[in-house]
């Protein structure tokens, strides 16, 4: 079970809001940014998976997961026995034709 910190909602907008959505202070100002705050919403009442949050994130940040699970991992205070392991990203699975 992952346990994250307290007012885990606020903080992980506030980084995400700070790092990628400079202008954007009300989510009607970015269709993105309003789809970030949902995300963070849904993990935060449980409703998604960890793996399925931080891809949702990647997506409409416009980042790779890595990247955003960098930034989420500062409020997570225990993973438990949870690792997360990221599918592989896009340009890895491109496959060029001769």
């Amino acid at each position: 079970m992952i346990h994250v910190v307290n007012d885990f909602y606020n903080k992980a907008a506030k980084d995400i809001r700070d790092r990628f959505f400079k202008g954007a202070i009300l989510p009607q100002d970015s269709p993105d940014y309003q789809k970030t705050r949902y995300s963070i919403e849904l993990f935060n009442n449980g409703c998604l998976t960890y793996r399925a949050f931080i891809g949702r994130l990647a997506k409409s940040c416009k980042s790779n997961n890595a990247t955003i699970h960098n930034i989420i991992e500062k409020h997570v205070v225990s993973f438990g026995e949870y690792q997360y392991k990221p599918g592989r990203i896009y340009s890895q699975n491109k496959v060029s034709n001769p």
